[in-house]
């Protein structure tokens, strides 16, 4: 021990007299930290919206628009409006899509969007049967820069959901009108209440024609009478025929409008079917998280964190606390099932599910308590909470298949019958008119009436009896519309709650973010990377620059190999120490990063800076330069395969074979745990793993020295004699 205590002693008087040596080693000081520092800085918050603001990506529109109705629908110009209010991206909006896909292959963009001419006009081309994708086209420029355009990616999943947004909130407007317009009645309760008063008009009218007739064919045979029951029957066919033109005009003005707009509710009950199925497969989606996240539970280790935000998004999704929701949207929709056996069924599995959803926390509250209990305890609360979630999927499919099999068809029957009428009306007006013309033309001429038979008598009342009798069945079947059972349940079931309806088809599910060891920023997520990284710099630097072997041995006697492998590493463990100390006070002070044990910080890296110190020292020390080149090359696997900045598992499968051997790894984890939070025993693990490459140094250092010693010195030899390399 002497002998170690003679050589640290003669390394320091060596370098405290010599000044070049000390500034050299001060400079060994600075170097790792400084590289530490700016790289922690450089990747401070490069993902956030005060940096990724900077990057400029196009926007050009070139949707035309679309009308819809009385509605003028233009998506692209939606999102425009949008885009403008978000500031994650620095949005360019261009005059022109060429403007945009210029700037691209320039470089001046390092991304553009193009909204194509007809995305309004596809995204409601449903509508008409054939279903035609919207497009917006993305450009990107891969070639200006590696990263960026993994940031300016995420613009896309902006644009989506301004979209979907956009969409789903026109729809939604759309459907409120069309159900609007229906459920709007006159004081009668009719859905063209002057349509009806109009056709009732005429169809007393009618009546009069044909008393008129019956009374001039019984006078037919009286010649003296013919003129004067001719004039009077002339002059009330012109009277028929004027308020037939009139109510002609009219009615077919008010049934193109009523045409239109019931086509638009038929369309809206389409989208409106395939919401609430969503709306279902949301639910579905929740019962499966709830299933991962008791798979991944057990006891003495359970979060209910994500279990109970899942079973909150059920339930209000099933009943809000009003008592509204899908619920009461399936309650309400129960008379469009024929069968009073079969509405029975239906409201009794609605109501089995209610209790079901209520029961959902009772058991994890029940999940909870037992987890502070027994292991049995806790195992029969998780599978009767997994019962009842497995109970809860199989009636909601049960529900979902009554409401798309039984009453979706009934709702698209009372709107297909409220159209059908509509039609028939146009059609009637058109009949009558021209029967009406027909029996004026017979009534006009007195002379030529006189001549004419009385079979031609007969058949114009049979035309004025046959238009009677179908204007009468017109007036019963619009009354009908509006008071047949399936369209006032369909009335009820839009009208009971629209702007829940509306905001949960725009937003069924809600996310709520739980953070797990939350890391103020990615200059801190990254810390651990740089400082472990300039340890392993500075270790290297040192090894390559300060001397391992020790030649001057005098005033010693009988040194040994381990002697000198000491005695020359204390001026290596030093420096080392220095280094880090000063990257640790920089990380905390000049850069600010985040810690949560500051001491517990200093003494990973403090471990970390003699075991990297150690083992390469050792390396250089015993394999000479040899050594060298292995450390370079054990600091290019580990910054590549570590862990660092991306996650081992996206990386090849020898990284990840490599990986849990490398010491980065557990320096990593042990500073991570300070950062963010200790997890157990974590810390003290990988503190403990790495004496294994102690363990490794100390055998390097002392038992291989001898057997390299010759291959080294012939090394030497040979770089000599090269006369250029040192």
């Amino acid at each position: 021990m002497i002998n170690v205590i003679k050589i640290i002693v003669a390394d320091i008087k060596r370098l405290s007299v010599n000044v070049v040596a000390m500034v050299v080693i001060i400079g060994l000081t600075v170097i790792p930290c400084l590289y530490a520092w700016f790289n922690i800085l450089s990747n401070w918050d490069p993902y956030g919206p005060d940096a990724t603001k900077n990057l400029q990506v196009a926007v050009a529109s070139s949707d035309q628009g679309i009308v819809i109705g009385n509605y003028e629908l233009n998506v692209g110009e939606i999102i425009i409006s949008n885009l403008k209010e978000n500031t994650t991206i620095g949005w360019v909006f261009t005059d022109t899509a060429q403007e945009a896909i210029s700037g691209v292959y320039s470089g001046k963009y390092y991304a553009a969007l193009v909204i194509d001419e007809e995305f309004s006009a596809d995204m409601i081309s449903f509508l008409g049967g054939e279903i035609e994708n919207p497009v917006i086209t993305y450009y990107e420029n891969d070639k200006k820069n590696a990263i960026a355009p993994k940031i300016t990616g995420k613009v896309k999943t902006a644009i989506e959901r301004e979209v979907d947004h956009a969409f789903v909130g026109t729809m939604a407007e759309v459907l409120l009108n069309a159900s609007e317009y229906f459920a709007t009645l006159d004081e009668q309760g009719n859905i063209t209440g002057q349509g009806i008063e109009k056709l009732e008009q005429l169809d007393s009218d009618l009546n009069g024609l044909i008393a008129i007739l019956d009374s001039y064919i019984a006078l037919s045979d009286a010649a003296d009478s013919i003129t004067e029951a001719g004039q009077a029957v002339a002059d009330s066919a012109g009277s028929i025929t004027s308020l037939a033109g009139q109510m002609a005009e009219n009615a077919q003005n008010t049934g193109a409008t009523a045409q239109a707009d019931i086509q638009k509710l038929k369309d809206e009950i389409d989208k409106k079917v395939g919401d609430i199925n969503s709306k279902f497969s949301n639910v579905d989606a929740s019962i499966a998280t709830i299933n991962n996240a008791l798979n991944s539970i057990s006891f003495g280790n359970i979060d209910t964190t994500q279990l109970q935000s899942e079973i909150n998004s059920i339930q209000k999704a099933w009943k809000d606390e009003e008592g509204k929701g899908l619920y009461q949207m399936l309650v309400d929709a129960k008379d469009f099932i024929p069968g009073a056996d079969a509405q029975q069924i239906y409201l009794a599995t609605i109501a089995q599910i209610d209790e079901e959803v209520s029961n959902l926390t009772t058991d994890l509250n029940n999940l909870v308590s037992a987890s502070a209990k027994t292991e049995v305890e806790f195992n029969e609360a998780k599978e009767k909470l997994t019962k009842d979630v497995a109970t809860v999927l199989a009636d909601t499919k049960t529900v979902r298949d009554d409401y798309l099999n039984k009453i979706s068809p009934l709702e698209q029957t009372a709107i297909n019958s409220a159209s059908s009428t509509i039609t028939e009306l146009e059609k009637l007006l058109n009949y009558n008119a021209q029967s009406i013309d027909l029996v004026i033309d017979n009534l006009e001429n007195y002379a030529d009436l006189i001549n004419q038979s009385k079979e031609t008598l007969v058949k114009s009342r049979d035309e004025a009896v046959e238009m009677e009798r179908q204007l009468a069945n017109l007036i019963a079947d619009i009354k009908g519309v509006s008071d047949n059972e399936a369209y006032q349940k369909f009335m009820t079931l839009v009208q009971s709650d629209p702007e829940l309806l509306s905001d949960f088809i725009s937003s069924p599910v809600d996310i709520s973010d739980e953070y797990i060891y939350p890391v103020a920023n990615n200059g801190s997520m990254t810390a651990p990377f740089y400082i472990v990284l300039s340890i392993w710099v500075g270790a290297l630097i040192m090894s390559t620059i300060l001397k391992t072997a020790v030649k001057d041995t005098s005033g010693m006697e009988n040194v040994k190999n381990w002697q000198c492998f000491v005695g020359r590493f204390f001026t290596t463990f030093v420096i080392g120490q220095i280094q880090t100390i000063i990257t640790v006070l920089g990380a905390f002070l000049f850069v600010g990063i985040q810690c949560q044990h500051y001491f517990l910080f200093w003494l990973a890296c403090a471990w970390t800076s003699f075991v990297y110190s150690l083992l390469l020292y050792s390396f250089a020390y015993s394999f000479g330069n040899i050594g060298e080149a292995l450390s370079v090359i054990l600091m290019v696997i580990q910054v590549a395969g570590a862990g660092g900045t991306f996650p081992i598992e996206v990386l090849p499968k020898v990284f990840q074979v490599l990986y849990k051997f490398m010491p980065f790894n557990y320096s990593m984890n042990a500073v991570r745990e300070c950062i963010g939070g200790f997890y157990e025993n974590t810390y003290q693990r990988c503190m403990l793993t790495l004496i294994v490459y102690v363990v490794i140094a100390v055998f390097i250092g002392v038992v291989l020295y001898h057997p390299f010693k010759i291959l080294n010195e012939k090394i030497e030899h040979s770089k000599e004699k090269s006369g250029i390399l040192l």
